[in-house]
């Protein structure tokens, strides 16, 4: 009898290991997965922590992780170096407007391309997937020079207008869409309605997550835009933050805390959007019971 619960204890025991034990693909996964999170979070880290060291704590070798002394110095000498809020806020609401209106432009274009047939639809969608390989350096004259005969330069709509439309946007909902099942806005068309009641009431309903990924990617792509806000705006009321972080350094030096602690800041607005956006993207209940 003892024998018998001996060898069941064991047997038991033996099956718990054998269901508790990782399969080789799931280790090296979790483990590509960590080394990518770990070059993700130590850059952000390291952006926070240097932001409350001295310039001694900051260029020390071997580097020095923590401060010994947590102060806000430096986030009060950015503050009093250049006008940090105006820019912050300049930086949030056109980054909000271009993300907003790509997705405007981008949504009736991508329906139009996935659901409509017109003469010459594939040829004005592969033109407009094209323009996606073109560099973006390529058009910067051009598109510099048609904001100045406008009469744009130096204000917003120099920025905000030219950035509206997105080709990389329209291609991911154009991916969404066409993946609708048909009977959705059938019924839509047969009580009456129009396409673009379609595309509002059902296409727009039915891809969130993709419409908040495209808002997401739009959002970001503009708030870290740096080299067209150069060009095109002068006055320092108008300027966004990551032209304005520039003026934290010179030709000869940089204080690298102040610069990090306008990094730390800057970065808030982007976790708090992907935050806001974060159920869109993980709910898998929206599209689960929809694509067919």
């Amino acid at each position: 009898m003892t024998n018998s619960n001996s060898h069941n204890f064991k047997a038991v025991q033996s099956e718990t290991r054998k269901k508790t034990r990782f399969p080789l693909p799931q280790l090296l996964i979790v483990l590509v997965l960590s080394i990518g999170a770990l070059m993700i979070f130590v850059p952000f880290f390291w952006m926070v922590f240097t932001s409350f060291k001295t310039p001694t704590e900051a260029y020390a070798w071997p580097p020095v992780w923590l401060p010994k002394n947590w102060n806000g110095s430096n986030f009060q000498q950015l503050f009093d170096t250049i006008p940090f809020f105006k820019m912050f806020l300049n930086s949030v609401w056109t980054s909000f407007a271009i993300a907003t209106l790509n997705i405007l432009t981008a949504a009736p274009a991508a329906y139009a391309f996935a659901r409509l047939r017109f003469p010459g639809n594939n040829l004005f969608f592969g033109s407009h997937l094209l323009s996606m390989i073109v560099p973006w350096q390529v058009t910067l004259i051009p598109t510099f020079l048609m904001v100045k005969q406008f009469g744009w330069y130096d204000s917003y709509a120099a920025l905000i207008i030219p950035s509206i439309s997105n080709a990389f946007t329209v291609f991911l909902l154009y991916q969404f869409f066409k993946g609708l099942p048909k009977s959705l806005e059938e019924s839509i068309l047969v009580d009456g309605g129009t396409w673009f009641t379609a595309l509002w009431h059902i296409g727009i309903p039915a891809s969130r997550g993709a419409v908040a990924a495209a808002w997401l990617f739009a959002f970001l792509g503009n708030w870290q835009n740096f080299l067209w806000p150069l060009i095109v705006l002068q006055s320092q009321d108008k300027m966004v933050l990551p032209v304005g972080l520039l003026s934290l350094q010179n030709q000869f030096s940089v204080n690298v805390p102040v610069l990090m602690a306008g990094a730390t800041l800057s970065s808030l607005p982007t976790i708090i959007a992907y935050l806001f956006v974060q159920r869109y993207l993980t709910d898998s209940a929206i599209t689960s019971g929809i694509k067919g």
